[in-house]
């Protein structure tokens, strides 16, 4: 739609009832992470809310904002370069470009302002007009993530998109440290705790900062054991964690974190590292070994997802053994010692 009436601008405090309407339209609603018992006061809370590196556009036409476009630039710092896009339009106003506009106006800023390299969504795959907007404005497929989100009776699989803006400039990329031990090292029996705070706190410090866990997680070697404290004396709800303790010392720590959106509630993101001494060892599979009876026999999880950098086959290796399959391939995910590595997402479906 070539219409000079439509005005592409920030969102507005004042457009909360216009947003809402849009948001709790059922044909809008199945194919965002709302519930369709969502309340006018959720959209103003929302829209007064503003938040670093978040971006939000509307659609307005005749006074009335008729769609919406978040860029939610990633904050952790090597993720920087890449963001997330949301975007919603009212159905009354379907297949008349104003996603196209509003996906203009956000490419623009993703590209001559935020200096994006990454920018990706989430769409589901029943929603083929959403998708072919998409691939229209250069975004591709990654992978399909499966029983992304509950909703209208039943699981719902995602795409994962994401458009790449100068993929040359990291063709070459360094090669990757040797992590295979010489020979093979002995198995190391663990005890499989929940964290203490604050006894915990000095060995997992060393493990966070250290380079060669750094590379492969998404952690920095200059972190600062303040942070460290933090993180370990903060509980948060959906958060449950596991260390792996040999001989006194903790040498590795596992987490899940379930999702607090109900529509999301039935999956939770994995995490682990281990100390370089202990890597092949045993320690990863002991820890996983418990997060999974944890997410099966407590919590009753139908998935469990993770990311994994493509240059660490140990580790990708470890989790298919745990079930654990790989559904595509995030590009130019995340960058640190030198190179900005594609991961690989992975889930366990039960």
């Amino acid at each position: 739609m070539n219409n000079p009436h439509l005005l592409i601008r920030p969102l507005h405090p004042d457009d909360a009832a216009d947003q809402y309407a849009i948001v709790s339209d059922p044909r809008v609603a199945v194919n965002l992470m709302h519930l369709p018992s969502a309340e006018l006061t959720e959209t103003h809370k929302w829209i007064q809310e503003p938040k670093t590196g978040r971006h939000r556009l509307a659609a307005e036409l005749n006074g009335r904002v008729i769609g919406a476009i978040n860029v939610q630039q990633n904050l952790r710092p090597r993720l920087m370069h890449s963001g997330k896009l949301g975007m919603m339009v009212h159905p009354d106003h379907w297949g008349q470009g104003v996603g196209s506009a509003l996906m203009a106006a956000a490419l623009d800023l993703a590209d001559n302002w935020l200096n994006l390299l990454r920018l990706e969504l989430e769409v589901y795959t029943h929603n083929a007009p959403a998708i072919h907007l998409y691939e229209k404005f250069g975004f591709v497929s990654e992978g399909v993530k499966r029983k992304a989100v509950f909703g209208d009776g039943r699981y719902f699989d995602a795409h994962m998109m994401a458009r790449l803006r100068h993929p040359e400039w990291f063709a070459s990329q360094p090669t990757p440290p040797e992590t295979r031990p010489l020979k093979k090292p002995e198995p190391a029996h663990a005890t499989i705790r929940p964290p203490r705070y604050p006894d915990d706190v000095d060995d997992l410090y060393h493990i966070f900062r250290l380079p060669t866990v750094a590379r492969t997680t998404l952690q920095l070697p200059s972190q600062e054991i303040g942070l460290t404290n933090d993180r370990l004396k903060e509980t948060l709800p959906g958060l449950y964690r596991y260390v792996a303790e040999v001989d006194g010392r903790v040498v590795g720590i596992a987490t899940l974190h379930q999702s607090q959106n109900p529509r999301e509630h039935h999956a939770a993101g994995l995490g682990m590292m281990v100390h370089p001494d202990y890597w092949g060892r045993g320690i990863g599979s002991q820890l996983l070994d418990a997060l999974v009876r944890l997410a099966d026999n407590w919590l009753q999880l139908t998935r469990v997802e993770l990311e994994v950098n493509t240059d660490n086959p140990a580790a990708i290796r470890l989790y298919e053994k745990h079930g654990f399959d790989i559904e595509g391939n995030h590009k130019l995910h995340a960058y640190g010692d030198g190179r900005i590595a594609d991961s690989h997402f992975m889930a366990r479906i039960r």
